[in-house]
This record gives C-alpha cells, sequence and structure tokens, in this order.
C-alpha cells in the first residue's frame, strides 16, 4: 500500500463519485478504479458499495475513511516540520554553557532568539571552553565558547569574537589589594593563584602563567578549580587570587572585586569566541549565530 491509495481512495470517499474524484485527483477513471480495485484487495477489506449508478461506503470503508484522514494529516505535518527544520524554524541547537561571562550577549541574544524561532528547543551542556572544541568536533554540541586569540586559526571551525577585554587582578572584597587602583604582577609573587579548567588543557592557566613569566617574576602557587562558578567561589572566599576579565562584574553578585593590572594589554588581552563547525553548519547554529553578533558588545569583531 501507498500513500496515493489512501489519497484516491479518499477522494472516491469524498466525491462518492469515481468521475469526479477521477478530475480531482487529474486522473482517468478507469486508472482511479483500478487502484481502488487493489486497495481492497491488498487489505481484504471491501471498502465501497459501488455500481453503474451509485457509490456508498461500507461500514469498513467508513472506519477506513477516518483513519485515511488522519494518516494523510499526519504525513502533511511530518512534512511541513521536516521544512521547518531545513530552513531552520524547528529542532534542537545545543550550545556548550560558559557561565558569567556570557552575561554581557547571551540573555538578549536568547530572547531574540526565542522571538524568531519559537519551535526551536535551545539546550545547554555544562562543560568547559576546551571541552566544547572536542564536543564540537564530536558533534556532540552544535556551538560552543572558546578564549584566546588561537580560537580563531582551529582548522575547521568558524569563530565569532564577542568579548574583548583586558585581563585584571581578582579577588575578595576583603582582600588587602582590594582598595589598590592597579597593581604589577610583581606585588603577587607571594599569593596563590587559581585556575579554571583540567591542568593539562587550561587556557586560564596558560595565560596566567605566561603573563608571570614574561614580567620574570612567578606566583607562590597555582591551584587548578574545576568550573567557573567554583572559581568564583574560592575568589570569594579569599582562597587565593586569579586573572579575570576586566569587563566582568562581580563585585555585587559574589563580592570579588577586578583590579586593573600594570602590564602589556597585549599581553593581558582576553578574548571569548563562539566557535562552530564550518562544514555542514545548519540553518539553526547560523540563525542562532547572526543573533549573538547583533547583541555582542560594539566594541567586537567578527572573525569567520
Amino acid at each position: 500500500m501507498e500513500l496515493r491509495h489512501l489519497r484516491y481512495f479518499v477522494a472516491v470517499a469524498e466525491e462518492l463519485n469515481f468521475r469526479r474524484a477521477a478530475e480531482r485527483l487529474n486522473v482517468t477513471r478507469p486508472a482511479l478504479s483500478k487502484q481502488i480495485k487493489d486497495l481492497e484487495t491488498e487489505i481484504g477489506v471491501k471498502l465501497l458499495d459501488r455500481d453503474t449508478v451509485r457509490v456508498a461506503l461500507t461500514d469498513a470503508g467508513k472506519v477506513f475513511l477516518a483513519d485515511s484522514r488522519a494518516i494523510l494529516d499526519d504525513v502533511e505535518h511530518a512534512v511541513a516540520r521536516s521544512r521547518e527544520a531545513q530552513d531552520g524554524r524547528r529542532g534542537q541547537i545545543r550550545i556548550g554553557s560558559v557561565g558569567q561571562i556570557a552575561a554581557s550577549f547571551l540573555p538578549d541574544a536568547l530572547r531574540a532568539f526565542r522571538v524568531n524561532f519559537p519551535d526551536v528547543e535551545v539546550t545547554f551542556v555544562e562543560m568547559t571552553p576546551p571541552e566544547q572544541l572536542e564536543a564540537l568536533a564530536k558533534d556532540e554540541i552544535d556551538l560552543g565558547f572558546a578564549y584566546g586569540r588561537d580560537t580563531e586559526k582551529v582548522p575547521g571551525m568558524s569563530s565569532l569574537l564577542l568579548v574583548r577585554s583586558t585581563f585584571g587582578v581578582s579577588m575578595s572584597k576583603d582582600h588587602p589589594f582590594a582598595t589598590r587602583r592597579a597593581l604589577r604582577l610583581e606585588e603577587l609573587h607571594d599569593q596563590s593563584m587559581l585556575c579554571v579548567g583540567d591542568e593539562k588543557a587550561s587556557t586560564h592557566r596558560r595565560d596566567i602563567l605566561s603573563m608571570f613569566e614574561e614580567a620574570g617574576t612567578a606566583p607562590a602557587s597555582v591551584r587548578q578549580i574545576l568550573g567557573f562558578e567554583s572559581l568564583l567561589t574560592m575568589i570569594a572566599a579569599d582562597q587565593g587570587l586569579s586573572m579575570l576579565p576586566e569587563v566582568l562584574d562581580l563585585r555585587s553578585s559574589h563580592g570579588i572585586v577586578t583590579v586593573p593590572l600594570l602590564a602589556d594589554r597585549a599581553r593581558a588581552d582576553f578574548t571569548m569566541w563562539a566557535v562552530w563547525k564550518t562544514a555542514g553548519a545548519s540553518l539553526l547554529v547560523r540563525n542562532f549565530v547572526r543573533l549573538l553578533e547583533r547583541n555582542r558588545p560594539a566594541d567586537s569583531m567578527a572573525v569567520a
């Protein structure tokens, strides 16, 4: 049985006239009659009582008509939904979660996306930025976020610059340095520095140690903290200092002060990017990236 058999039967059942049904379907009357006979033979049920004068539905035909209409409606609905998905108006987009740093652009982008694409489900997946690059490569997420200037050079990935800032020294509001207007790296040699992420794949750790090395000094110790919110909790609890972008306002939300760093701005530069696979990027991803671009801070620049 094929869908055309159902369409042909529904037309005959609604018209109760083979000639009118054939005209409606744009087929010949003999061809239509043969299709109906083939259908009845295949399912082993008589659907129509017909003679040279009249056509009527059998009791079985009435039941089959209702179910045939439901099936054809479901098919039409499935086709419409698939076309909406192809056009980027339906489906699911999986995004790597990036935490507090995204507060300046992500909420507005999400609101705009919801308004423009209400039938698309947005799902956030908790993982660190290095994990997000791996997850993108394995198609475990559709869009991720990454830090550092090298992000725009990742093979097979496209990127959009979302945040450009400068690293400052972040600490508890009760730390003795919290009232300073600026700090030099040399003044931090006896401090414990907190870095987010795994020690082997932490861009944050690499950037912090690189800044100290170029300044010809080193912190007293370096501790790895898994998870950005955990990092903020440790800083607020005065368990160490860290380097965070000055664009973050953490005083009211976490009791953390970020003091400007007296260092070469190029060395202390912080960038964050949205990242997605270049090959096969869906319209869902491209639509979301377009809204990210509209809602990012004005001083950011796109890089394809």
